[in-house]
C-alpha cells in the first residue's frame, strides 16, 4: 500500500490551543466549540431527481466553555465600558493551533462574536464551576 504523504500522525493537542478572547489571552478556558453552516436546498423541477442544490445564507455559532473566575473577569470587562454585562459587548475569538511535527500553524479567527445567554449553577461536592456561554458570530477566517 503507497504511502500518503499529507497524513501527520501527530494531530492537534489541547494545550497546542491558545486563545485569545477580546484582545487578551483566555487561560480559564475548559472547552470551545464552533461551526460555520450554509442553507442548502435541494432544488426539484420535472421528474422526481433533483436538478440542483441551491444554497441560501451562512450563519456562525458556538460555544466557549470557562471557569466562574473567567465570566466574572468578562463581565467587570463589560461594566467597565459601559455595559450592564458581557451579553452588551461584542469582540473577536482568535483560536491558534501551534505549528508541530508537519502540522502548520493554523489561526480560526471568529469575528464580532456576541454571547446569547449564561447560566451558573452548582453540584454539591463540585471543586469548580464550568459555565457554558452560547455565541453566536458573524464570520469565520481560517489562516
Amino acid at each position: 500500500m503507497p504511502s500518503i504523504s499529507f497524513f501527520d500522525s501527530k494531530d492537534c493537542e489541547w494545550a497546542d490551543m491558545t486563545v485569545m478572547f477580546a484582545g487578551s489571552p483566555l487561560t480559564k478556558i475548559r472547552g470551545v466549540k464552533y461551526k460555520a453552516a450554509k442553507e442548502k436546498q435541494l432544488l426539484h423541477a420535472a421528474g422526481d431527481e433533483p436538478i440542483s442544490i441551491q444554497s441560501g445564507n451562512r450563519t456562525y455559532e458556538g460555544q466557549i466553555k470557562v471557569l466562574k473566575g473567567a465570566l466574572d473577569d468578562m463581565n467587570r470587562a463589560a461594566i467597565n465600558a459601559g455595559g450592564e454585562d458581557i451579553l452588551d459587548m461584542q469582540f473577536d475569538i482568535v483560536i491558534t493551533y501551534k505549528a508541530k511535527g508537519t502540522r502548520l500553524l493554523q489561526t480560526d479567527t471568529m469575528v464580532s462574536v456576541e454571547i446569547k445567554g449564561f447560566e451558573k449553577g452548582w453540584d454539591q461536592g463540585a471543586k469548580n464551576m464550568d459555565v457554558t456561554l452560547p455565541i453566536v458570530f458573524m464570520r469565520l477566517v481560517t489562516e
